[in-house]
């Protein structure tokens, strides 16, 4: 059985603060000039959404969304460090 759980309105305004946030990164990405600052610019845009997933999941109580969130906080960030290092290479 699915339950409605509404959020409060501070959530609401604390989960719309950070997607603005994270759309600083977007704007970001088209002042880079590099494929290095390109891969750190979409490495920092990833960790904010995370974070918002994590935070939504904390608001409305349900942990498996919270932890959906990490799992995707720690396998991105990983994948785009190696990503950008053996960009470095070249």
């Amino acid at each position: 059985m699915v339950t409605f759980s509404p959020l409060a309105t501070p959530d609401i305004f604390i989960l719309f603060a950070m997607i603005i946030a994270s759309l600083i990164s977007i704007a970001g990405v088209a002042r880079c000039k590099t494929i290095p600052e390109r891969i750190a610019v979409a490495t920092s845009f990833g960790s904010k959404i995370a974070l918002v997933i994590i935070a939504y999941g904390v608001f409305r109580g349900d942990w498996m969304i919270g932890s959906i969130g990490a799992i995707i906080l720690i396998g991105g960030d990983a994948g785009m460090v190696i990503l950008s290092l053996t960009e470095l290479q070249d």
